[in-house]
């Protein structure tokens, strides 16, 4: 089978241009793959350390509203399918979304470990190096993958769509070539038939010239002015094709700075939100301390009041004492014509004065003052270890001190409707931060004093201290309103005793 040259063109052409076609395909998509997986590799990464700090005083609190909070605001997020925080002992503290596709194990680290729609990824809840549990969260991946197949249709429809117009160009192309050739073929069968007919009428090629050579000349410089037509056009379309790449490169920069603009957003948004829970974690501890407050005050005004009500009596038995004083210098610088009077108005002055009733009075007087005086100074002292919990510097300290700190914290919030009971047993001393630990002890104690006050009955809080297996423990027990089955299912905390709503302190 015998193939003309103009078939032979557009054949030619045509596979060349389609091979190149296919690899400038196959490489930028492949390329925006990598891309795409890449980015969404550091943004699920991003994600989840960020949540793993947002939630990390929560689960050390083990505050469960303030953890469901968190995964609700996380989950209004459209890509995100689900959210799940971990305590350290694989206990499930909350969860959210569909987590039908979440396993412990399965983490993905790439687009290409993806079996089932949902990018999985994991991070550790860590503070001073312990950690305390884990959070995950599953991120879609339709609309990256539809993303994806876009791209593809486009970049083959454009494929298709250039190798039709180079079709047609090779078309055209190879027509207006091989007319040439079949001229000068034409003339060559008519030089050939004229050599055995001997006619050569026919023969001669339509020339612009007087002679031979001329005309040769002449098909020649026509010769070489269609091949400069040709070489123009192949460069037209080389420009054509380049402003098309530039026009692409214009397009993905703009939709990298599109996607910069996004993460910048979704950066300051983050911070929000930070910033928000900050301010909230702020808020409940003022409530806190308001709370504590109006209790440290209460206790504080008791014992001033009687110190100055003790500061009155005592001013008068000054003054009893400052007109003895001054009758006894009168009676010995006077003479003894006026001495009879002297002693006869000291005589009246200790007789309607009872100094043995005041002396004794006095005594207890200052016991009483010292005590209330002392009363204020460990109340004092207590607010002091309590307005360091944000300090992060530890101290050698005994956990018992701490414990008896906080119940002179408390005790007015609690006297009322309950009774505390304490078993402290011999603790040594250990590296801890006081003031945390002194906030961590007062909320128990108002946490379980507001679940006896839901009882509408007087109870009981147990406070015990203990060493067992080289490692302190601090109980606090009550017997109020407790928590139902669900909760407890829900805790991996035995004496977490919830409160009523509205007057969590975490």
């Amino acid at each position: 089978m015998r193939f003309s040259l103009r078939l032979k063109t557009i054949v030619g052409t045509a596979i060349i241009e389609a091979a190149l076609l296919v690899v400038l395909i196959v490489t930028a998509v492949g390329y925006l793959a990598s891309l795409v997986d890449e980015n969404l590799t550091k943004r699920a990464r991003t994600t989840v350390n960020l949540f793993a700090t947002t939630t990390k005083d929560a689960v050390l609190s083990f505050d469960l509203a303030s953890l469901d909070t968190f995964a609700d605001e996380l989950m209004k997020n459209p890509d995100i399918t689900y959210v799940q925080i971990w305590a350290a002992n694989q206990a499930l503290l909350t969860e959210r979304g569909d987590t039908s596709t979440a396993t412990e194990s399965a983490v993905d680290t790439s687009l290409s470990t993806v079996n089932d729609g949902v990018f999985d990824v994991t991070a550790p809840i860590v503070e001073s190096n312990v950690e305390y549990g884990a959070v995950a969260i599953g991120i879609s991946i339709d609309a990256t993958q539809q993303a994806i197949s876009r791209v593809k249709v486009w970049s083959m429809s454009i494929a298709a769509f250039e190798l039709i117009l180079v079709a047609v160009f090779s078309f055209g192309l190879g027509t207006y070539l091989t007319n040439q050739l079949k001229g000068l073929q034409k003339g060559a069968r008519n030089v050939r038939s004229a050599l055995i007919t001997g006619e050569f009428s026919n023969t001669h090629v339509k020339v612009s010239g007087n002679d031979e050579v001329s005309d040769v000349a002449k098909s020649f410089n026509k010769l070489i002015t269609s091949l400069m037509q040709s070489i123009a056009k192949t460069k037209k379309q080389q420009q054509e094709l380049e402003n098309l790449n530039l026009s692409l490169d214009q397009k993905v920069e703009e939709r990298t700075a599109e996607l910069l603009a996004k993460n910048e957003e979704l950066v300051a948004k983050n911070r929000e939100i930070k910033e928000a829970q900050q301010q909230l974690l702020h808020a409940e501890k003022m409530a806190s301390v308001g709370q504590l407050a109006a209790g440290v005050a209460h206790e504080i005004n008791n014992p001033i009041g009687f110190v100055i009500s003790n500061l009155s009596t005592l001013n008068d038995y000054i003054s009893v004492y400052r007109t003895i004083g001054q009758l006894a210098v009168a009676l010995s610088e006077s003479e003894q014509s006026h001495r009879d009077n002297l002693i006869t108005q000291l005589s009246e002055l200790l007789q309607r004065e009872d100094l043995d009733f005041v002396n004794q009075d006095l005594d207890d007087l200052m016991e009483e003052s010292n005590d209330g005086l002392k009363r204020v100074a460990e109340i004092v002292s207590g607010l002091k270890l309590f307005s360091r919990a944000d300090i992060d510097a530890k101290q050698m300290f005994n956990l018992n001190d701490c414990v008896k700190t906080t119940l002179n914290m408390v005790s007015n919030e609690l006297k009322y409707h309950c009774e505390v009971e304490t078993q402290l047993s011999a603790l040594p001393e250990v590296p801890v931060n006081v003031g945390q630990i002194t906030q961590v002890l007062t909320n128990l104690m108002i946490n379980a004093g507001h679940a006896i006050q839901a009882t509408n009955t007087f109870g009981k809080i147990l406070v015990s201290s203990y060493v067992k297996n080289k490692f302190i423990h601090i109980d606090v027990a009550d017997n109020g309103a407790g928590i139902t089955k669900d909760d407890i299912k829900k805790s991996s905390i035995r004496s977490l005793q919830l409160r009523l709503k509205g007057k969590v302190l975490g």
